[in-house]
């Protein structure tokens, strides 16, 4: 055998070998379902999975904590007052304000004007640790044309919804319905 015949064997072979070790390893990325995320009472009060950054709204009195590896990006909403994404754009934090009669109109009004076929899959009741009642809800939809899953929360201040949603497009990052919904009962009111 020849000297390059040779190692192109040995470096076939260890080729082989790493991509038998890899193979079983390699799994196209699937949403995940999480468990239902633990409600405010069960979180430690102060106690949070992930290093904070604090949005304060003093116009409407709130406040919500989020990754502080997410940066704050302009917005061209006007009804959006928060905008803060992860290096790869998702997950993305909105905030926004805006008129509906129910939460489920206030959520499609605001998820509407960045994408489309948006469905509801779930809608619960919960509270803030502080108390506030809240909607809560389960949206999967298409952000240019690309399924998206979110996490939203809801309260009604007087005639307007302040909706908290953390939104994924799976193909980039996993949906991870109890870190979402634990940046969405960050929400305190002033």
């Amino acid at each position: 055998m020849s000297g390059k015949t040779y190692k192109f064997a040995v470096v076939s072979i260890v080729m082989l070998f790493v991509l038998v070790l890899t193979l079983p390893a390699c799994t196209c990325q699937q949403p995940i379902e999480t468990e239902e995320p633990p409600t405010p009472s069960e979180q430690q009060e102060g106690a949070l999975s992930f290093d904070a950054t604090e949005y304060v709204n003093t116009e409407y009195g709130f406040s919500v904590k989020y990754p502080k590896e997410w940066l704050e990006e302009e917005s061209e909403e006007p009804t959006t007052v928060l905008y803060a994404a992860a290096e790869k754009r998702v997950p993305a934090l909105s905030i926004s304000i805006l008129d509906g009669a129910t939460f489920a109109e206030a959520l499609t009004a605001t998820l509407s004007l960045a994408g489309s076929d948006i469905k509801i899959v779930t809608e619960r009741s919960s509270t803030l640790a502080d108390g506030t009642p809240v909607s809560e809800a389960v949206v999967k939809w298409k952000v240019q044309n690309f399924g998206a899953d979110t996490f939203a929360l809801g309260v009604q201040k007087e005639d307007k919804w302040i909706i908290v949603a953390i939104t994924t497009v799976s193909l980039l990052s996993k949906y991870d319905e109890a870190l979402f919904s634990e940046v969405a009962h960050t929400l305190q009111f002033k």
